[in-house]
């Protein structure tokens, strides 16, 4: 079971505490979320990102993924194109990516208006926006093709279920380097079941992000657990990823915990979610 996790789990953490976080827990892989404050940040200069790249080599890391907060679908002001702002910005973390020898980058949708109902059609500007979000990412294709990297289109905010990703994904050139991260508690907690997830993800998902929690009734509101105190049936999707996976010669996918402690501080470290992950999911 190679295990990663997010660092938005340990905020503040110096490179050395997330190495040591790591190694403590057998973990073999990180998400390295790029904000200000931490250890990556978006304009860190050659030498920082080498530093990083290096050091996680030295200690035996691998950067699964850069956690940006590019919002591909965001409302252009002038159209997407080499003015756009955003393309810049997704120009940028792909760059940092690579410089960090990430083999991805994390992307979200990020079009700032509600996902529509279960069982409704997407209105007009939600389905601008999956256009918005093609744009971009078939703009930055080339780019993140020359530099290894694979942009990850993540279940969240505006686009949660599958069947939201499948829209901005159907515009996507077929070659693109583009795929999804499932973080699994969005889609679930928009009732889309996670079997009916997996089959609309066969084709285009790279790895999920694992967390659970408690849905209060009647709403889509989550209150976060430590993993297996809640009520996302872990296990299960773990197995849906891995038979997705398995089709491609992925026997061991990457088991990764997004703990959201730097958003909910009063959430215990990020090291005993880590084991309570790997109880619950533990064969």
């Amino acid at each position: 079971m190679p295990l990663a996790f997010s660092t938005l789990g340990c905020p503040g953490d110096s490179l050395e505490q997330v190495i040591a976080t790591a190694h403590a827990s057998g973990a073999t892989g990180v998400e390295l979320r790029a904000a200000d404050g931490e250890f990556v940040f978006p304009s860190m200069d050659a030498a920082g990102r080498a530093h990083v790249a290096g050091t996680l080599a030295a200690a035996g890391i691998t950067v699964l993924a850069l956690a940006s907060y590019v919002r591909v679908c965001a409302v252009p002001h002038e159209g997407v194109g080499v003015n756009d702002p955003v393309l810049a910005e997704l120009l940028a973390a792909v760059d940092l990516a690579a410089d960090l020898s990430a083999a991805h980058v994390r992307v979200f949708p990020g079009a700032g208006v509600e996902p529509c109902g279960p069982g409704e059609e997407p209105s007009a500007e939600l389905l601008a926006a999956d256009q918005h979000g093609a744009a971009r990412l078939n703009a930055a294709a080339a780019h993140a093709r020359a530099r290894g990297v694979s942009m990850l289109l993540e279940t969240h905010d505006s686009h949660p279920r599958a069947q939201d990703i499948v829209r901005i994904l159907a515009h996507v050139d077929a070659d693109a380097p583009v795929q999804v991260i499932w973080d699994l508690m969005h889609p679930w907690r928009y009732d889309e079941a996670p079997a009916r997830t997996a089959e609309l993800l066969a084709d285009s998902l790279a790895y999920a992000q694992y967390k659970d929690g408690v849905r209060q009734q009647g709403t889509n509101t989550v209150s976060l657990t430590l993993p297996g105190a809640g009520e996302l049936p872990l296990a299960q999707m773990r197995d849906l990823v891995a038979g997705i996976l398995a089709t491609r010669g992925t026997t061991e996918p990457w088991i990764s915990l997004e703990w959201e402690r730097a958003w909910h501080p009063t959430l215990p470290p990020v090291a005993q979610a880590l084991e309570s992950l790997k109880a619950v999911l533990a064969p």
